[in-house]
């Protein structure tokens, strides 16, 4: 398995077939340079250059079956500079955020982490989600973080149900209405709260969500 890592780090005279085209054009790996990856590594910590590809962690991955890039790929992808296609693919959105990955790895990649970095990148990129309801929640999540300080389960699901994209389909598959009634049996039993608590320290939380976007000094 070593000896095959080391071939592929021969990255300047490597030809690797592109499945993501038609046409199946080739891509010289390494072309891109480091730049990525030396950005991922400086902003979550992790020391993806250490990965060797033991494929520990997509063994232990409960979801890896879903994904379209493995655990595996997601860290080799980051070395090649392949910023694009990570953003694009599912395995972003399908990630259960487990960290089954992060703890079988053997060098501490931390690819759980980084993983869900990628994940708030493509949130905050102009990049179309490939699970476009895992995505909408998401941003849903953090729109309720950004309001409370914490999570409402009522109001999520609001926000989230308001969506058009994610309210059309309910209606179409008529989960909507069987959504409704669970709600209300919820409320009944005092497991679902109507008025949300707002967070104490709401500041300093609304001041971390703009540092990790980028949108303070």
């Amino acid at each position: 398995m070593i000896a095959m890592a080391k071939i592929f780090d021969e990255a300047d005279e490597i030809l690797l077939l592109n499945q993501d085209t038609e046409d199946k054009a080739r891509e010289i790996i390494g072309d891109r340079g480091n730049h990525f990856l030396k950005r991922i590594e400086g902003e979550t910590a992790a020391n993806i250059s250490a990965c060797y590809q033991c494929h520990r962690c997509t063994n232990a991955c409960p979801v890896s079956h879903y994904m379209d890039v493995k655990p595996h790929q997601v860290i080799r992808y980051i070395q090649f500079g392949w910023r694009e296609k990570l953003l694009k693919s599912s395995t972003i959105w399908v990630c259960l955020s487990c960290e089954m990955c992060t703890t079988f790895c053997p060098n501490e990649v931390q690819v759980a982490e980084t993983i869900i970095h990628l994940r708030n990148m493509a949130a905050h990129s102009s990049v179309a989600p490939r699970e476009k309801q895992v995505a909408l929640f998401h941003q849903a999540f953090l729109e309720s973080l950004q309001y409370f300080g914490r999570v409402n389960e009522f109001w999520l699901m609001v926000a989230l149900h308001l969506k058009p994209i994610v309210l059309k389909e309910k209606i179409q598959t008529g989960t909507l209405t069987e959504e409704m009634a669970l709600g209300f049996r919820l409320f009944r039993k005092g497991k679902l709260k109507l008025i949300p608590r707002r967070c104490k320290a709401m500041g300093e939380i609304r001041k971390l969500y703009r540092q990790e976007r980028g949108e303070m000094d």
